[in-house]
């Protein structure tokens, strides 16, 4: 993308995208880059499934907005710096594992963003989520997402800002309290099986931490990592800190 920025620099990401190859190279960039995760609900990306006839959960997103661009300023459509790789929020009927991710009119992520211009508003993935500490906190018992006011103090995040991003995205539609449930509802149950072998909450936290706070052979991070780094507490910290994890 440098090389074509610096070749045709007004041009715009429709341009840039016609050609198959650019866009999917960028396409896998972004999703290495965000560790396998939509930049903003943190479900994993999926690829297209040609045998089950879906198209891939995932998206290229203008934090801010492309729309925005006047001719003679900053080029919005080619920055780098401002693409977001993103699941398609509920929207697309034809995404893979459809039946669970199609949701419509239950949307989030880029869907209720659109082309508003939220950076002043909300935080931007990129630069405004610290790797610590976690900034987000999620309720087991209904997979709904809040704000850890006390760590955003500590972390100079607003805590304002911090709300309105879940509210603007709506990162607490249904389907999206859902996953996470699921997700952390089999960490419980995880948890209480080694409690029942008797192994001591403590030492179980960490093995679990262990166990799902690591990156796969893909080099990716579990679906919902927000959720389950907030249900481990600090064995999750612990083992964030370990491996050297930098958001």
């Amino acid at each position: 993308m440098k090389s074509y920025r610096t070749s045709t620099p007004g041009n715009t990401w429709e341009a840039f995208s016609k050609k198959t190859g650019r866009k999917t190279q960028v396409q896998q960039q972004l999703k290495a880059d965000q560790n396998g995760l939509c930049a903003y609900c943190e479900i994993d990306l999926l690829d297209a499934d040609e045998d089950e006839n879906g198209v891939a959960d995932f998206r290229v997103e203008h934090f801010h907005p492309k729309s925005a661009t006047v001719a003679g300023s900053h080029n919005w459509h080619l920055d780098w710096h401002n693409l977001l790789g993103c699941c398609h929020g509920g929207s697309k009927n034809d995404v893979r594992d459809a039946n669970t991710r199609f949701t419509s009119p239950d949307h989030s992520c880029d869907v209720p963003k659109a082309n508003q211009n939220l950076t002043s508003v909300i935080l931007n993935p990129l630069t405004g989520v610290p790797a610590f500490p976690g900034v987000f906190k999620c309720d087991r018992a209904t997979g709904m997402l809040s704000v850890n006011t006390n760590n955003c103090n500590k972390a100079g995040i607003s805590p304002v800002q911090a709300q309105q991003t879940i509210d603007e995205l709506r990162l607490n539609a249904d389907r999206l309290k859902r996953f996470r449930k699921t997700v952390l509802d089999r960490l419980n149950y995880q948890l209480q099986e080694q409690v029942k072998i008797g192994i001591a909450v403590p030492q179980a936290m960490d093995q679990l931490a262990q166990a799902y706070l690591c990156k796969n052979n893909q080099q990716q991070w579990p679906a919902f990592f927000t959720s389950i780094r907030d249900y481990l507490g600090p064995a999750a910290e612990k083992q964030l800190q370990a491996i050297g994890y930098q958001g």
